[in-house]
This record gives C-alpha cells, structure tokens and sequence, in this order.
C-alpha cells in the first residue's frame, strides 16, 4: 500500500517545479479518448519520448517514491529507451499525489497563463472541465523527422519552415512529435490501496504515450483504467499494454498514427506481442 508523505506537496511548490523542467505545453485529461483511425489526425504520427527519461515522484514516502521511479526506469529500458544519470538528471516525467489538482491547475491558468499558451481553446476547456481523481499532461514537440527543431507557430500569416532531404513518401510523414515532458496528478485518497507498481506502470503508460493507448478499439484490459469508479484495478501493465507500448517504439518516430495503432490494434486482438 502507498504511504502519502505527512506535509502535503503544496501548489506553490509544485508550481516551482514545473517551470523549472518547463513541464507543461500540450495538456491532455486523463479520461480524453482520442479517435485517429478516421479522424483528422490519422496522418499526424502519435508522439514518443525520445530524450533520455528521467522520472521523479512527489508526494509519496521517501522509499517508496524511490520504487516508483525505479519501476518507471525499468519499464522504459524494456522498451528501449534512453535513460538520464539518476543523480544529476532534471525530471521530465513527475508523478505528484497532491490535494485538488483541479485547484492546482486553475491557478495555473491565473496566475502562470503563459504555461498554457500553446493549448488551443478546446483542449483549455476539456482539461478545466475534466472529472476525476488523476490529471495528465505531457509536453510535445513538433521535430523533423531527424529530430531537428521546428520554429513554433506564432501567428496566421508566417508558416513555420524546415529543410531537410528525404525520399518522397506517401507513407510516412516529414516530421515527427517527440513527447519532452509528462506529469501525472493524483488525489492522495485515489492513491489508497493501490501498490507502487500500479501507479507506477500507470505512470508509465500516460508518460510514455499521452493518451494514444485510449485509441486501440479492440476489446482489452489496460493499466489505464486504474482509477476507474468501478470494474477491477489492473495489477499492473497489461499484456495489451505492452504490446501497444511495444509496437509504437518499435515502429518509425515518424509513422502516421493510422499505420501505427492499426498494427498495434491488430496485435492486441490477435495477443501477438509487439516486436
């Protein structure tokens, strides 16, 4: 069971920190489903971590903190990730179980607005509307396909520009979105009676994929119904799970989403896991 430190993490705190790691840019909640099969971002490749990870955890009792973030390692280098120096490195993944994040979150929009500049207006009101015990976001960039940086979008007239060379393709895509930072929020009373390797794996899974994993219409269990109001907690990454996992840094950075959670949906119904 999860033991919640005995001070609180406050928002000011909290705040501090996310300006530190520069945390918050694309915001999603958690419960947001996204649809891409035939929606309007089927050509947009889904977004992946691809700097070194470095998770840190807030709120929870030293030692088990330290298990959180051990789990969180250790899952990323099953998938074959790049891992920063745990005793030097910035967290770019945060796990806070904090009082109200909702509370949290709208004195963001007061008194940090431009933390959220780049939210469009929809994606604002999705996120301060949202319900629930647990909020997550992950900052995303839009890099070429060589991971080279692409100014961001400041007005209507001045599109932002790149070159590089690359075979014409109808099947992949020029660019690439690499996720730069997540965090999870938690509501310590959602938090009771679930073990460090739930939350972690949890955290993995909003981490490491946004909210891709919501996308896969095929009949299976996922670690992303841990704080569901009712049906059974997940002990953990499902086998599902990690094949969607498996599957999306497996495939090309720069894979439309369509091919990607097409093959990952295929995976999962047939229970062949990812390469």
């Amino acid at each position: 069971m999860l033991l919640l430190r005995s001070c609180p993490v406050s928002h000011r705190y909290l705040a501090r920190l996310l300006v530190a790691v520069g945390a918050l840019a694309t915001l999603t909640p958690a419960a947001a489903a996204g649809q891409v099969f035939g929606g309007a971002d089927r050509d947009v490749p889904l977004a992946r971590f691809q700097d070194p990870l470095c998770p840190g955890v807030v709120g929870i009792q030293l030692e088990q903190a330290q298990e959180i973030v051990g789990l969180i390692r250790d899952n990323a280098q099953m998938l074959g990730l790049r891992l920063a120096d745990s005793k030097s490195c910035d967290p770019n993944v945060i796990v806070a179980v904090m009082d109200d994040p909702q509370g949290f979150l709208k004195e963001l929009v007061k008194k940090r607005p431009y933390l959220l500049q780049e939210l469009g207006k929809r994606q604002r009101e999705r996120l301060l509307a949202g319900s629930g015990p647990v909020r997550s976001w992950a900052r995303i960039e839009v890099r070429t396909r060589d991971g080279l940086m692409i100014p961001r979008r400041v007005n209507l007239d001045e599109l932002p520009q790149t070159t590089q060379q690359m075979a014409h393709s109808k099947i992949y895509t020029a660019t690439r979105r690499d996720i730069i930072s997540a965090m999870v929020l938690v509501e310590p009373s959602a938090v009771h009676g679930l073990s460090v390797t739930q939350l972690a794996d949890y955290a993995t899974m909003r981490a490491l994929s946004d909210d891709a994993g919501e996308a896969i219409p095929a009949p299976h269990a996922t670690i992303l119904h841990l704080f569901d109001a009712s049906g059974e907690k997940p002990a953990g990454l499902t086998g599902s799970d990690w094949i969607f996992l498996k599957t999306l840094y497996s495939t090309e950075p720069n894979d439309p989403a369509a091919i990607t959670l097409a093959m990952a949906n295929d995976r999962i119904a047939r229970g062949q896991p990812g390469q």
